[in-house]
């Protein structure tokens, strides 16, 4: 089913901004994409990071040796920037209009509290819409804390630590300041007041996605997406004045050790694709590769988490043979794998800091996985591009939360 039943694919594409000569290329990824038992949807994605990415697949929640990065730290010259982003014409922030909802606790018997904050799309006609919306477990009841205007889009979201600001990663639409080009934004988590920029980009060619918060909230990790070179760098920022600094070069994925010491991402291989786990010091020192073994080591690997006792890493991943773009189009495309951005229908892995063989710790299939533990560390959040789900950390007693998130993939973050 395609994430966008009231648009063709071309009027998709025609709305954002993309040219013909695009459409052909993106077409022809399409059928090719097609042939790999991915669904044609998936082609906004590559377009939203690159000019393209995807999502596709449905939950079924029954179970039945790199090069190293570069150690340098590099700086980029970027300032903070004050300006706010209005939601197109509007001088108020439209979501304070949209009434909240309330869904059936069919949770009930897991007794769980807290909020998630998670990202849907939202369609309205021939428009497209990206809500940042808030679940309270307890109640059911869902409130949307922002809505971009028609022709913005939001990839991810991570709540400050002391559940007070939203850091977004922000495509904005034409019509505004920075318009078309994927920042990172800051907002009240209450929706009290529009995004406005977290730094300014050094170019038009700069964007980037995947923020993440230290435990501490002294820093926002997140990638930077180079469009000229199409590379990926890790990189951090201290909040709320500080310079951007490169940690790790052929980086994407930050994410920080509970204990706020470490910094787990994904390297990627410029020449083949080819996705290795790395841990390093918060600082990006350090680092070295998490080696994996044994006959399950995937080419791809997405969204790696620390274990409730930063001894462990989850990791999304699909199961060995399964891939994404062919090998053949990548350097046509002047693209790489991790650009799927977990588009692949995938399953849960966890392997030690030390590495070894990872352990499957479920059998979904599904595609754009996404977690975060819950306050009490006893069950993981995972969003999934058809979903939102529940699951104890060793990835048992699967429970669906939210059944429908637009087919798109997302973030959640579970706060108290």
């Amino acid at each position: 089913m395609s994430p966008f039943p009231h648009l063709s694919s071309i009027t998709i594409l025609s709305r954002m901004n993309i040219g013909v000569d695009h459409i052909s290329t993106l077409l022809l990824i399409a059928a090719t994409v097609a042939v790999r038992r991915l669904k044609v949807q998936s082609v906004l994605r590559y377009v939203l990071i690159t000019g393209v990415a995807f999502s596709s697949c449905t939950v079924d929640l029954s179970q039945p040796t790199a090069v190293p990065p570069p150690s340098q730290v590099a700086t980029v010259p970027t300032a903070i920037s004050s300006t706010a982003l209005p939601a197109g014409n509007s001088t108020t922030n439209t979501a304070s209009a949209i009434p909240t909802t309330t869904i059936p606790v069919t949770w009930g018997n897991l007794n769980l509290s807290g909020k998630l904050i998670y990202t849907s799309a939202n369609f309205q006609g021939q428009s497209i819409f990206i809500d940042i919306r808030s679940l309270d477990l307890r109640t059911g009841d869902i409130s949307t804390i922002f809505q971009t205007p028609d022709g913005g889009w939001i990839d991810a979201v991570t709540v400050s630590p002391d559940s007070q600001q939203l850091v977004l990663s922000y495509l904005p639409p034409g019509n505004v300041p920075y318009g078309n080009q994927k920042a990172l934004y800051i907002m009240p988590l209450d929706g009290s007041a529009f995004p406005q920029l977290l730094f300014t980009p050094p170019s038009l060619e700069d964007n980037y996605s995947q923020p993440e918060w230290s435990p501490d909230g002294g820093y926002v990790y997140f990638t930077h997406f180079k469009n000229q070179s199409a590379l990926f760098d890790m990189e951090r920022m201290p909040y709320p004045n500080g310079t951007p600094q490169t940690l790790a070069y052929n980086a994407s994925w930050p994410r920080v050790s509970n204990d706020g010491q470490h910094v787990v991402y994904v390297w990627i291989d410029t020449g083949t694709g080819v996705n290795r786990l790395y841990l390093a010091n918060a600082d990006g020192s350090d680092s070295h590769q998490i080696p994996l073994s044994g006959s399950l080591v995937p080419n791809v690997i997405d969204a790696p988490m620390f274990s409730a006792d930063d001894q462990s890493i989850l990791f999304s991943a699909p199961n060995v043979g399964q891939s994404s773009l062919p090998r053949v189009l990548l350097p046509l495309l002047h693209v790489i794998e991790v650009v799927a951005d977990g588009s692949i229908p995938s399953d849960w892995w966890s392997v030690p800091l030390a590495g070894g063989e990872p352990d499957q710790l479920t059998n979904i299939q599904a595609s754009s996985l996404f977690g975060s533990f819950s306050p009490d560390k006893k069950y993981i959040a995972v969003y999934s591009a058809d979903g939102i789900f529940m699951m104890r950390p060793d990835g048992s007693e699967l429970t669906s939360i939210i059944d429908d998130v637009g087919q798109i993939s997302g973030t959640v973050s579970w706060i108290p």
